[in-house]
């Protein structure tokens, strides 16, 4: 699907299908923005800026992001806002507009291939996909049962990383994207890589390359946790 006039909103990170994303809206041009699209369909384009430059009317921006949503709003007198948005389809940007005070574009909406999809990718068979999510979903609770058992010490992390063991999703789609979003180490570039991957299976497999190093990580990390109880001086967090 095409879609002209999509607003932009070039950020320092990557959103993900299905995730939240809670923004604070104080600059001019984006409280204009954020009140066009209430008084539309509520949806913007939430796209990674070069992370060499933080001015983004110069900035490069990346040619894929993902379509916010939002499904709420607090006005401030002043015109601020406070938002929450939940990340929709992928979309590609195919020519920039200047109409508006704020970044415009129009884009192709990017169909995920997959099980859900009914579309296949390279990586993926009915087969293939399934036995990849699994073992996906076996190392990924194995890393979280690690960052738990490394964060003993500290009631609250413990109990948010509980809360991310249970919610880990099983159709291959979600749960790439879930994984994706969730891996303590990776930085801004290694998530956007995993964004613009076409379909989950392959998704998947770089996740699981992912994985490999934040096993090697957390292990460090539940060695140093152990030491320090036993000294009795306890450890904070781990991972923010």
């Amino acid at each position: 699907m095409y879609r002209v006039g999509l607003p932009l909103f070039p950020l320092n990170l990557v959103l993900f299908p299905d995730a939240p994303l809670p923004l604070h809206i104080f600059e001019e041009r984006y409280r204009d923005m954020v009140r066009e699209c209430l008084e539309t369909d509520r949806s913007f384009g939430v796209i990674l800026i070069n992370q060499d430059t933080t001015n983004q009317d110069t900035a490069r921006i990346h040619s894929i992001g993902t379509i916010a949503h939002i499904v709420d709003t607090r006005p401030y007198p002043d015109g601020r806002y406070d938002i929450m948005c939940l990340g929709r389809e992928r979309f590609q940007v195919e020519s920039h507009q200047n109409d508006r005070s704020y970044h415009t574009a129009s884009v192709t909406i990017l169909n995920e291939t997959g099980a859900r999809s009914g579309r296949l990718g390279p990586a993926d068979t009915s087969a293939t996909s399934g036995a990849i999510a699994t073992k996906t979903i076996v190392e990924l609770r194995s890393l979280l049962a690690t960052l738990i058992s490394a964060t003993t010490t500290d009631e609250i992390r413990t109990e948010q990383l509980g809360r991310i063991a249970q919610a880990i999703p099983s159709e291959p789609i979600a749960l790439s994207y879930f994984a994706a979003r969730i891996l303590p180490t990776a930085n801004v570039a290694d998530r956007q890589e995993l964004l613009e991957i076409p379909d989950a299976s392959t998704r998947l497999l770089k996740v699981q390359e992912h994985l490999k190093r934040e096993r090697l990580v957390a292990n460090q990390l539940e060695e140093i946790s152990k030491k320090s109880v036993a000294r009795g001086d306890g450890v904070g967090h781990v991972f923010n």
